[in-house]
């Protein structure tokens, strides 16, 4: 039976396609964070400006993700997903022309980060809610695991890549990123030889944008994944951006061996979100979403008091393993409990609380630079336990006071 359902998820027509931009763009988005954070530490030795970089590429999703969510319901998102390609394309080979030519400098990076956050913000509620189009709604959970699973193994593989290029052929390391969102564009045009109506007419829900996320927030699993989403992109994401500081300060390991280890917590993604792909019992689902994220910030915690180089590889794999399952089922929630029509509505407001981020970027960034990095990631780690403690409480009483 299983099977039979990965076989006809993987025939739809469509899906195979996403499925590649959704790859593509994972393993260029953590091939160059890596890349930019590296370059940036060489340049400034100067952590805040880590976090920084590391915000700006998340910073349009909490910009403009509630208004490109609702742009992914009204218009065809074929043409979004063209629009993001480009814009994806136009970052790198500007990034390209500037290593190669020798130019770089700290803020080129950081408005490079901010373009390419663009097209992330873009492309994550249009490319998510096409797949929830395009598939049967009984292969929605195994076609999002398999999305999620091929993003896991681009956030494995992209730090790795980045990491043997930094070292060996650091002035053409965007020049990869633009050819691979060339492909990535060619995959976005031939989505347009399906035929179907890839738009959807809302019902009223009285129209405005207020009256949409209220409407979607009743949900109380959907207002819990907003919640959470917003701790662990506050005090828990924004510390990984600083583990390039680490490996230099604490570690004291060379580029390869810090893709490597930032890779650790890509390939625990890979593994977590293959295992749980395709759950379908909703109380699994809740469980290894909170689950999932408390893992992840106890890792986060814990690597930051490490300073052996195989215990650190070991936590972020666990921080991964952590990720997979809160961010798998971040997603399956968002979709499979929210109607059609307003997927793309409630993947945007998801994308806005996931731009959240800079916040935390600034945070961590300012308690690193004036304490200590490792000191800076435990204080956000410890915060973050405690924020997804008190959700939890509350999130507990709306569920008794509603249901009785």
């Amino acid at each position: 039976m299983k099977n039979s359902i990965l076989k006809t998820t993987l025939l739809t027509n469509g899906f195979v396609e996403s499925w590649s931009i959704g790859g593509v763009s994972s393993f260029c988005r953590f091939f160059e964070v890596l890349v930019s954070a590296v370059v940036i530490y060489q340049i400034s030795q100067n952590a805040l400006l880590v976090a920084i970089n590391s915000g700006l590429r998340v910073a349009p999703l909490f910009i403009l993700g509630w208004l490109l969510g609702r742009m992914a319901d009204s218009l065809d998102k074929r043409y979004l997903l063209v629009l993001s390609s480009i814009v994806f394309i136009f970052s790198s080979l500007i990034g390209f022309l500037l290593m190669f030519l020798g130019l770089i400098q700290v803020w080129h990076l950081l408005v490079i980060s901010l373009i390419s956050g663009l097209g992330w913000a873009i492309e994550f509620p249009s490319r998510r809610s096409f797949i929830g189009e395009v598939l049967p709604k009984k292969n929605i959970y195994l076609g999002i695991g398999l999305d999620l699973s091929l993003s896991n193994l681009g956030r494995f593989i992209g730090p790795v890549v980045a990491g043997l290029m930094i070292d060996y052929l650091l002035n053409f390391a965007f020049l990869l990123s633009a050819f691979l969102y060339i492909f990535s564009l060619i995959m976005s045009l031939m989505l347009f030889n399906l035929k179907g109506e890839f738009t959807k007419k809302k019902k009223d829900y009285k129209k405005s944008p207020e009256n949409i996320f209220l409407f979607l927030f009743k949900n109380n699993m959907y207002r819990t994944v907003l919640l959470v989403t917003i701790v662990c992109n506050i005090w828990g994401f924004p510390t990984t951006s600083m583990v390039p500081v680490i490996a230099e300060t604490i570690l004291n390991i060379n580029a390869t061996l810090l893709g490597i280890l930032v890779g650790a917590e890509g390939a625990g993604c890979l593994i977590g979100s293959i295992i749980v792909a395709g759950v379908k019992n909703k109380r699994i689902q809740s469980f290894l979403f909170i689950s999932g994220a408390f893992i992840f910030l106890t890792c986060i915690f814990l690597f930051s008091i490490s300073e052996i180089y195989f215990v650190s590889l070991l936590l972020l794999f666990f921080g991964g393993l952590g990720i997979s399952g809160f961010s798998t089922m971040q997603s399956v929630i968002t979709v499979d409990r929210t109607q059609p029509e307003l997927r793309g509505s409630a993947l945007g407001y998801l994308s806005t609380t996931i731009g959240t981020q800079p916040l935390g970027a600034l945070n961590v960034g300012i308690t690193c630079s004036i304490l200590a990095p490792h000191v800076g990631i435990r204080v956000s780690a410890l915060e973050g336990i405690l924020c997804m403690i008190i959700i939890l409480f509350i999130s507990a009483y709306y569920n008794r006071k509603i249901n009785g």
